[in-house]
């Protein structure tokens, strides 16, 4: 089959990668100049070194990403287990909490042992249990997670200097009022995912090793080609570019974000716009800088990833310290990448600055999911779609893998033994 595929993120690398190895004719659309995956990825230069990083930084585990572990595993990329240390403090003050232990608290030397950090252990330990026989209990997905937690009389200090800060920073990278309506069950499941011994990784070579492995022999890889305009036709689908190019294809696969994929179509359905309006989006700012005001008030409380908490307590960053992050980096000044930064760096700080977007799960986008599925099971289907947004759970490298192993099962290609059985 001649297949394309619009979009290099993970979810079109990891398509385009089960369908060349089968030996599809495979083509690749790319709106940047590098891959999508690594197209924000940085090369810098301090104290005479030239470093490589990834943006956003990448974490995972075998527990919650098996998919993409799998995949890693076949491509043969590199990974191993990152220094896993947080930090929890408000904008300005002293960190209240340490982790030195994926997602499992501990309280920091020299601190007095308060009702409020007894409260947060308190409810971490109520809710890796009780969130086990929730969902054994059969939970619904029409409960938010904000009237579980109310329901469950969990403390403020527990959502407010632990939960959320987490929630908002390192998993689902999404405001507050997104928590709020995010299905509690999927929640409570990546929780329980993160929660355990599992240790989290990182891959060796970054994520331009990844993308090198994942595209390796698909010689039909054309960069620059926003504004592509995608049409049926009885011989298959048809592809312009901004370029004038054309090209008909026997199937091809949509990777993009999902507010992005209806501008693609020329001629969409109404199934298809319903199905792919029901995804929403947050913005994520990221910026990359040397500013240690975005850092714990104590250089000697620095972790891997600090989460600094507003005095309100409405909003949290996430600033990952890249010296932690990259053990091999031999650098004396930091080099920082906050996420939904609370204030802005000094101006003679700043390296970069992007706007990523993310998408959220609520009851609309479990309905939209709902609707993907009819449409991939339509007899006649030749336009295809995957992405983070395109499969259950938080939104993550993992869904897309496992929305891109779906599409390529429903094409009938045969899958390696390690994605045999695909979660439904």
């Amino acid at each position: 089959m001649k297949i394309g595929i619009i979009g290099t993120g993970i979810a079109g690398l990891s398509a385009a990668w089960l369908f060349h190895r089968v030996g599809h004719q495979v083509t690749l659309y790319e709106k940047h100049h590098s891959l999508g995956m690594d197209a924000h990825s940085m090369t810098l230069k301090q104290d005479g070194v030239t470093l490589r990083t990834d943006v956003p930084p990448r974490i995972f585990n075998a527990t919650q990403w098996p998919n993409l572990v799998n995949l890693y595993h076949e491509v043969g990329v590199v990974f191993y287990p990152i220094d896993p240390s947080q930090s929890f403090s408000l904008l300005g003050e002293l960190n209240f909490l340490n982790v030195d232990v994926a997602y499992q608290p501990q309280l920091p030397d020299g601190f007095d042992n308060t009702e409020h950090l007894k409260q947060i252990m308190h409810d971490i330990g109520r809710l890796a249990f009780g969130a086990s026989q929730d969902l054994a209990d059969g939970l619904s997905y029409q409960t938010t997670l904000a009237d579980y937690l109310q329901s469950k009389a969990y403390s403020r200090a527990f959502i407010y200097d632990f939960l959320y800060p987490t929630l908002a920073s390192t998993v689902c990278t999404c405001s507050y009022e997104s928590i709020d309506a995010y299905p509690a069950p999927v929640i409570l499941q990546a929780l329980l995912n993160l929660f355990g011994a599992q240790p989290l990784l990182q891959t060796k070579f970054g994520t331009q090793d990844v993308v090198q492995r994942l595209s390796r022999g698909i010689d039909d890889i054309r960069y620059r080609t926003g504004g592509c305009a995608v049409c049926p036709t009885p011989a298959g689908v048809r592809v312009e570019t901004t370029q004038e190019q054309a090209e008909i294809f026997d199937h091809l696969i949509v990777a993009t974000q999902a507010n992005q994929a209806l501008d693609l179509l020329s001629s969409p359905s109404e199934a298809e716009c319903k199905m792919l309006s029901a995804f929403s989006y947050d913005d994520v700012p990221i910026i990359v800088h040397q500013d240690p005001a975005l850092m714990p008030v104590n250089n000697e409380d620095w972790a891997h990833i600090n989460l600094i908490i507003a005095q309100d307590r409405g909003a949290t960053m996430c600033s990952v310290w890249m010296n932690r992050f990259n053990p091999d980096w031999q650098i004396a000044q930091p080099i920082i990448q906050t996420i939904n930064p609370l204030l802005a760096p000094q101006p003679d700080t700043i390296i970069a600055q992007y706007n990523l977007q993310r998408p959220v799960v609520n009851e609309q986008s479990l309905a939209g999911l709902d609707l993907l599925q009819q449409l991939h099971q339509q007899a006649d289907r030749r336009i295809w779609f995957c992405g983070s947004y395109a499969a259950e759970g938080v939104p993550l490298l993992e869904s897309a893998v496992l929305s891109s192993l779906r599409v390529a099962n429903r094409l009938l290609v045969q899958l390696p033994e390690t994605f045999s059985t695909i979660r439904t």
